[in-house]
């Protein structure tokens, strides 16, 4: 596993889903996660620091989480599923004191709880590629 950051969030073309792009920290190697228009929504506006006069489903889950004492240790992506291998799957590592709670997500709620509680994000290097090999091609160019 590598830690990466979110480094963005962008729309390849209209017809295509939003995508949330991790870069590798310290590295040029990075991956693109497809993410609905909510979810995308939602890690964009963490990213830039807006809120909502009543919490996102994200923000809800990372105020509980800190109210109970429990810290979202790690996000991880690990690997890929379905057919095409068009998707990641993701867990989330959370816990509070000794105790330790693995639990599988969709990638784009725990990247969205990732930034709203500043958590560290993994990748598996397997996922990760030089940059343009994935949509970020196009985003790059754009």
């Amino acid at each position: 596993m590598l830690r990466v950051r979110v480094k963005g969030v962008a729309m390849p073309t209209e017809d295509d889903a939003p995508i949330v792009i991790l870069e590798e920290d310290g590295g040029s190697r990075e991956c693109s996660v497809a993410v609905g228009a909510s979810e995308a929504g939602a890690i964009l506006m963490e990213l830039e620091g807006i809120s909502t006069p009543r919490p996102l489903t994200h923000e809800l889950m990372a105020q509980v989480f800190k109210e109970q004492g429990i810290a979202l240790r790690r996000v991880e992506l690990y690997g890929l599923y379905g057919a095409d291998e068009d998707g990641y799957l993701a867990r989330m590592e959370y816990g509070r004191g000794l105790r330790t709670w693995v639990r599988d997500v969709r990638p784009s709620d725990a990247l969205a709880l990732a930034v709203a509680t500043g958590a560290p994000v993994y990748a598996h290097t397997s996922l990760l590629s030089a940059p343009g090999e994935y949509w970020c091609a196009e985003i790059q160019q754009a």
